[in-house]
């Protein structure tokens, strides 16, 4: 078993290359079984034709062996450490039945770094060139109350996957307007591609302004952080304005028991000031302490689910596992406490956030797999969930 990851310093957003090369003395009755190789913080994937079979001299023996390489996203600037996986590996015992044995990997260590003058990015992205685009389908002349439009907002990136790419389509809120949103759409290849598309449905006439979009990113081939923008829309609809709220003496009237009430407020306030400031910071604190526990990761995961977002649902799903057991991975939480069923449903996810957003997967046994599990896991970390201690007399 030999194991090597190069560079052992990357690019945050550029791949470290693992590559695993495995030898037997005969050959292979069966392909290896290789772990995930998934990181919490980075993004594994197998790039085209990651495997291929070889044969190596080993003393005065032609051994078989499988080369099978991965790449390695990281996604912050920090230290990568792999532990403690294995690789199931059957081969040929001639004479008897195949042997089939446990390798456990060395550990491989890389670091993910962002370059200098790139610190101040939020979020980080790095390419040769980055454009926007907003664009309208129909045309913008005539348009009436009742009438509707659909904005498209799209980035093309030379550089990183397109998960890197933040979130384009402004939030709206247009009086008399309504905006719906569809799922934004995913492409990677030479160069990866994000588009959103809103649909505004105008419902009363007057001037609507569509922000521009404006996006700093690192360029990695002058190496400094330049701008992309994208102008923004003005459009202009026939029809009555939408009604403003009635502005007369019984509205007025029905202020003053408001006005009363803050005036009420604020000289109880101003009487608690000297506890105020310590009551803020026992709540906050108590806030911060919630977002630390696994119940809230795993209700943050159980939001991921249900958004029907695989990438989300993916990286929720490493972040809660971190809380409940740090080093955990899925596919050993799910074939230690899961079934099969679960294992699958981990594997799906993990495939489905490469797919097209259109495709869509089925997350219901996901979700349903992981409450059992979860379930099952802290019922064994709980002492009640031991067994007690025999009897001492008999």
């Amino acid at each position: 078993m030999r194991v090597k990851v190069t560079p052992e310093t990357v690019t945050v957003g550029e791949p470290a290359e693992l590559t695993v090369t495995v030898l037997v003395p005969t050959w292979f009755t069966r392909p290896p079984v290789y772990p995930t190789f998934e990181l919490a913080n980075a993004m594994t994937r197998q790039p085209p034709d990651n495997s291929f079979p070889f044969r190596e001299r080993v003393g005065n023996e032609s051994w078989s062996g499988i080369v099978r390489s991965y790449q390695i996203y990281p996604l912050l600037g920090a230290t990568y450490r792999m532990a403690g996986q294995s690789i199931a590996i059957t081969y040929a015992n001639p004479g008897a039945d195949p042997l089939t044995v446990n390798v456990e990997l060395p550990e491989v260590v890389f670091r993910g770094a962002v370059p200098a003058g790139a610190e101040s990015l939020d979020p980080y992205i790095a390419g040769d060139s980055l454009e926007l685009s907003v664009k309208v389908e129909g045309e913008l002349d005539d348009l009436a109350a009742g009438d509707a439009v659909v904005i498209t907002f799209t980035a093309e990136l030379d550089g990183l996957p397109a998960i890197f790419l933040p979130p384009l389509a402004p939030d709206l809120e247009l009086d008399g307007v309504s905006v719906y949103a569809d799922a934004p759409e995913l492409e990677d290849g030479a160069s990866t591609r994000r588009s959103e598309k809103l649909t505004l449905v105008f419902d009363a006439g007057g001037d609507f302004v569509i922000p521009g979009q404006e996006l700093r990113y690192w360029n990695t081939a002058s190496e400094s952080i330049e701008t992309a923008f994208a102008a923004g829309l003005s459009i202009a609809v026939d029809g009555p304005p939408a009604i403003a709220p009635e502005n007369d003496v019984a509205s007025e009237r029905r202020w003053l028991p408001i006005v009363t009430l803050l005036v009420i407020a604020l000289a109880t306030l101003l009487l608690l000031r000297r506890w105020v400031p310590t009551v803020v910071r026992y709540f906050r604190d108590a806030a911060a302490r919630r977002r630390q526990t696994e119940r809230y990761a795993f209700t943050q995961l159980e939001k991921a689910i249900g958004s029907q977002r695989p990438e989300a649902a993916y990286h929720a799903l490493l972040a809660w596992l971190e809380r409940l057991q740090p080093g955990t991975n899925a596919r050993s939480f799910a074939r230690a406490y899961g079934d099969a069923t679960l294992l699958g449903a981990v594997d799906t996810l993990s495939a489905g956030i490469y797919k097209d957003a259109a495709e869509g997967i089925d997350m219901r046994p996901l979700r349903a797999g992981l409450a059992t599990a979860r379930k099952l896991f802290l019922q064994q970390r709980s002492p009640r969930g031991r067994p007690s201690l025999p009897p001492l007399n008999p």
